[in-house]
């Protein structure tokens, strides 16, 4: 158990030109003076410092507006808090010399952190946090406006949860300690975390129902590949119709370029027959056997061998005709050969186009895409789908873990709470014995829950309520898993308590504090005491501004604001 103690407290007006510094011994101090000097909220200004707003605040001391820095150690380390506002508070940690701003709830967080306050309770929306600092105090801090008259009502703001008292009072007292609200809170976390889950999977089915309702009634059975793959296919057969397209293109331009030589070719041959010929036929017929050169008047013979000579070429020059024309033939039929072969692939070529151009128009792109979107989208809730169920898988085994854990603790806690009932019991007793109160028409109740009212009227009131305080700081002492803190009690002289009363009061605080405890007490009229507090209707003295304000207005005015404050 941590335990937490002041050391030193500054209260500082700027409205008033006034300040208050004043040490706490770590064992027990006194404050002493008489009515209206300040000794209230003084006392009240400890526990506010630190976040905790006391039930009443006298209006004066609101319009002064104190800035209050309170020294605390906690466990050997030393912090400075500092608060400005209602709303700003600033801790520094000596150890590290870190500065740190925070707002309300930030350093409700921090304090409750620091003093290993744990306790869950559900807010009146239903979910479960650890409350503020004000229910680690409640116990420790007896009020002279609230405390004397009604158990656990010191501070102000507690009706922001319904049923707060008996999850304090079983914390506090330690019959559920930390290791219960630290496996409560995981365990209404998983909770409320599966609740929220089982809504997500919920809606993402219904949503899922409603996409495949759908998609379904005009879903395209192809994807994208499939359409890619088809096209790609065709394009590749097209492609190939083309090259052979091409490649019988060139064949006809070779042949029909034969073609043209070979009808030229037999052209000449068929010239030079017929040029052949009617040289043959002049030797014959009109040559004489002689025959004389115009030129040079040679005489050639005009015989057999020479005609037989140029009937010979003739004859040689049909035989090539013949073959000529042959050739002819051939080239042309291959040519009305790749003429049907090329006129067969432009066919099938603009079949495949046809098919192309087809697809292009029952298939738009866009229809593709959008089939390939539902696809996706399918796949995406499914996969989601199967992320949170698997989640709720996880968050139901980690459930019913915790709440066998819970199960256990309970199961020890039942040997703890009959062992801590009965010394609070016996406690109780011995004490309101002490304080002059009859047991015997004391409230049954009380005996039997720790959370119960104390009904006593009159001037035995104070007296039972400070008996059952003492009771319950004597148990939280010895079975507590939280930070014991600063008892503080101010005013017990309640209800005009006669002399015999009021001296079993002093005594019985003066005895009966609990072991390694800090206690701070306003009285009004005592011998021992610490502080005089003797100034007229003023704790704060002008005196003491200029010191307080020299240790205060360098962290003013260090930026730790946000608004800068510079005085």
């Amino acid at each position: 158990m941590k335990r937490l103690v002041l050391k030193e407290l500054m209260i500082l007006s700027f409205r008033e030109r006034k300040a208050k510094k004043i040490r706490f011994d770590h064992q027990k101090t006194l404050i002493k003076g008489t009515n209206q000097v300040g000794k209230s909220s003084l006392i009240k200004s400890i526990y506010y410092t630190l976040g905790a707003t006391p039930a009443t605040m006298h209006p004066n001391w609101v319009k002064a507006e104190p800035i209050c820095l309170l020294t605390i150690d906690v466990d050997g380390e030393e912090y400075k808090v500092l608060r400005y506002d209602k709303k700003r508070f600033v801790v520094i940690e000596n150890s590290t010399d870190s500065i740190n701003s925070y707002n309300f709830k930030e350093f409700s967080n921090f304090i409750n952190t620091l003093l290993d306050f744990n306790l869950v309770i559900n807010n009146r929306q239903g979910v479960p946090e650890i409350p503020p600092q004000a229910y680690l105090f409640l116990p420790f801090y007896i009020d002279q406006d609230n405390s004397w008259v009604k158990n656990w009502n010191s501070f102000s703001n507690l009706g922001q949860y319904s049923k707060w008292k008996k999850p304090l009072v079983d914390y506090h007292s330690g019959i559920k300690g930390n290791l219960y609200y630290k496996t409560k809170s995981e365990l209404d976390t998983t909770r409320q975390n599966l609740e929220e889950t089982t809504r997500e999977i919920d809606a993402l089915n219904k949503i899922l129902k409603n996409i495949n309702d759908r998609l379904n009634e005009d879903d395209l059975s192809i994807t994208v590949e499939d359409f890619n793959e088809e096209i790609k296919e065709l394009l590749v057969e097209c492609e190939s119709l083309k090259t052979q397209q091409n490649k019988i293109k060139q064949y006809l331009t070779d042949l029909h370029n034969q073609k043209i030589l070979i009808d030229s070719e037999i052209s000449v041959v068929e010239k030079s027959m017929k040029e052949l010929s009617k040289d043959y036929n002049y030797a014959l017929n009109t040559l004489d056997d002689q025959v004389d050169c115009p030129t040079c008047g040679a005489h050639y013979e005009n015989n057999f061998a020479e005609r037989f000579s140029i009937a010979e070429n003739e004859e040689r020059l049909e035989e090539l005709l013949v073959e000529l024309r042959s050739d002819y033939l051939k080239i042309t039929d291959k040519i009305n050969s790749y003429n049907n072969d090329f006129i067969d692939t432009k066919s099938n070529y603009d079949r495949i186009q046809e098919v192309l151009n087809k697809k292009q128009s029952e298939i738009k792109l866009m229809d593709v895409i959008e089939n390939e979107g539902k696809r996706k989208v399918k796949e995406i809730f499914k996969e989601e789908q199967s992320q949170i169920y698997e989640k709720i898988g996880i968050a139901e085994r980690k459930k019913s873990q915790l709440e066998s854990q819970l199960k256990d603790i309970d199961k020890k806690g039942g040997d703890r709470k009959d062992k801590i009932m009965t010394e609070y019991r016996s406690k109780l007793h011995t004490y309101l014995s002490m304080l002059n109160i009859n047991t015997e028409t004391f409230s049954e109740k009380v005996f039997q829950r720790m959370d119960s009212p104390i009904n006593e009227t009159g001037s035995a009131l104070p007296r039972a309520l400070l008996a059952y305080y003492f009771t319950f700081l004597e148990i939280m002492n010895k079975y507590s898993t939280s930070s014991f803190c600063p008892i503080i009690i101010d005013s017990p002289n309640q209800q005009e308590q006669d002399k015999k009363n009021l001296e079993a009061i002093i005594k019985f605080i003066d005895e009966n504090q609990p072991e390694n405890s800090q206690l701070i007490i306003g009285l009004v009229d005592d011998d021992e005491y610490t502080f005089d507090l003797n100034e007229e209707d003023s704790l704060l003295k002008a005196d003491d501004y200029d010191e307080v304000y020299e240790e205060i207005s360098p962290i003013l005015g260090s930026g730790i604001f946000n608004d800068g404050l510079i005085f």
